[in-house]
């Protein structure tokens, strides 16, 4: 069955109860007397025996219920935070809130004021220079500029992870304040591992410019395992051509040492410089044309994102990566590449994939998903989106009047109890791009290969069949005849696909933790089926959304 209605923990109930009485209550007597008087810089109130991690889910609640307010943003910057997130309330968070974690909250470990515009860089100077532990800072959409970032560089010597996107006073040379101290003519010995610097300013700076500094970041950052920026392949190029010397001057220029000097400086803290001396473990979208580069210069890569061009690439040089656990392969719609050019590589680097997602592939060979489904046992997620051929002149399959068919039941029934064990899958989609009918081999083979998948995977909480033109129904049917099929699934859509509201009553029938249920556009559930099932969830007292359309 799905979930029922959650019955609420007592933790729960007590933070709901707290965040109701907020005004009347707990904030009552400062509101009435002190709010409008002065900022208070500290304040000994009821939050201040509150543990800390309680105090965090209190400002969440507060913020996702819209009952935040300036007093009760006073009461809850306790001493004792250790983790501060101000999403939620950005507008109300102005120079006197960063006054006042500055002054209270100085054991920080992780900070997030994304969108909080209205605190000026000089304050956002003066907090950052006293969080010397956080490990974890978010300044993404703020006024932070260069002398925030020196500040970074110069005071937080434990940050780990670092977000500065989309913020206009944040530039890719300002980004070099973070690795070197002017003033003491130093590199800063941050242990940085992640760098998220898209959106900021481009201008006035050409491309070899943006090309140098980012360059200049990844020699002076040897423990960096990600960087979002516009510019990171090409950097990547220039370093393992080892074009150091001709860019010297532009660096001089602005007050930096030379790229020579940033790779003497990645020597001296332990890490070596040659082709396989960057410790990325991350890349977004790299061309195939840039693959033999890269394989070379970045071995330690877990995720990446390929994006193939019209020109034959040898992906076997993903095999470089022995690492490699997430794995994206774009392709043009237009360039109609096969499926099936995917087995070669999978068929060695699948047992080590925990995420594979195959986009605009062109499904010509019938048993290209099988197989490639088979090389990958290990797999967290698997998402495709195929373009189906128009189908070919093979002989119709018999079907009965359910529209189903006879000849290949037995068949089928038998091939998926062979079928590849998916232990870890949690998550599965199959997206048809286009609205071609199935030949009758294709018909059998993607059943096949579905009923491999729902029978191997004990784990799997999200599957999202979506434009599938073949009828659904037989399948869920066979699924569910074993005892426990799809028990932990939580989430199953099935937009645009053939699938009937019988199918649909066996699922929600099923013993299952299904909370989400997406019918948008399925051509054989109607209105009354819909108002049937939304009936049936609500007696039932089901957690359950259901989307119809």
């Amino acid at each position: 069955m799905p979930r029922r209605k959650r019955v609420w923990t007592l933790k729960q109930l007590c933070l709901t109860n707290i965040a109701e009485n907020m005004k009347e209550v707990w904030a009552k007597d400062y509101i009435d007397n002190y709010l409008d008087e002065y900022d208070f810089l500290y304040i000994m109130g009821p939050f201040n025996d509150l543990a800390s991690v309680l105090v965090e889910d209190l400002l969440q609640l507060l913020g996702e219920t819209h009952r935040l307010t300036r007093a009760f943003l006073h009461l809850l910057l306790v001493p004792h935070l250790v983790q501060l997130n101000l999403t939620g309330c950005s507008g109300l968070v102005s120079n006197a809130i960063g006054q006042i974690i500055h002054v209270r909250c100085q054991g920080l470990t992780a900070l997030n004021l994304h969108g909080c515009s209205r605190i000026q860089s000089s304050i956002l100077v003066d907090l950052i220079e006293c969080l010397p532990h956080l490990r974890k800072l978010t300044l993404s959409s703020t006024m932070c500029n260069t002398q925030v970032l020196s500040a970074i560089g110069c005071s937080c010597r434990e940050l780990r992870e670092l977000d500065v996107s989309r913020c206009k006073e944040v530039t890719s040379w300002g980004l070099l304040h973070l690795v070197y101290d002017q003033t003491q003519a130093a590199f800063n010995r941050l242990q940085l591992r992640t760098l998220l610097a898209e959106g900021i300013s481009l201008s006035p700076n050409t491309d070899t410019q943006q090309v140098t500094a980012v360059a200049f970041l990844l020699l002076a950052l040897p423990t960096l395992e990600y960087i979002a920026h516009l510019f990171l392949v090409e950097a990547l190029k220039l370093i393992h051509g080892r074009l150091f010397e001709k860019d010297q001057h532009l660096l001089q220029s602005r007050g930096f040492p030379s790229l020579e000097e940033a790779a003497e400086f990645r020597r001296t803290s332990g890490v070596a410089i040659s082709q396989t001396a960057l410790g990325l473990r991350r890349l977004d979208v790299v061309l195939g044309q840039d693959l033999s580069t890269l394989t070379s210069i970045c071995s330690k890569v877990a995720e990446v994102t390929v994006s193939l061009d019209d020109e034959p690439r040898d992906m076997r040089l993903l095999q470089s990566w022995k690492e490699l656990s997430h794995l994206t392969v774009e392709c043009p719609e237009f360039y109609r590449r096969s499926l099936s050019d995917m087995i070669p590589v999978l068929s060695c680097l699948g047992p080590h994939l925990k995420l594979l997602s195959l986009h605009n592939f062109h499904y010509h060979q019938e048993s290209s998903l099988s197989q490639i489904l088979q090389f990958c046992p290990n797999l967290h997620v698997f998402h495709t989106e195929l373009h189906l051929d128009p189908p070919s002149s093979d002989s119709p399959p018999t079907v009965n009047q359910d529209g189903h068919d006879e000849d290949d039941h037995q068949r089928w029934h038998q091939k998926h109890l062979h079928g590849t064990n998916f232990l870890q899958l949690r998550d599965f989609t199959l997206r048809i791009l286009d609205s071609s009918s199935l030949s009758h081999s294709f018909h059998i083979a993607l059943r096949e290969a579905l009923s491999s998948v729902l029978h191997g995977a004990p784990q799997l909480s999200k599957l999202s069949l979506i434009n599938i033109p073949a009828c659904l129904d037989k399948l869920f049917q066979n699924v569910l005849e074993e005892p426990a099929s799809l028990g932990q699934l939580a989430e199953l859509c099935l937009a645009h696909s053939r699938v009937s509201s019988a199918a649909v009553d066996l699922l929600i029938g099923a013993d299952n933790q299904l909370a989400s249920l997406d019918l948008r556009h399925c051509p054989d559930v109607h209105r009354r089926h819909y108002h049937r099932l939304m009936e049936k969830a609500k007696q039932s007292k089901f957690d359950l959304n259901i989307f119809w359309e």
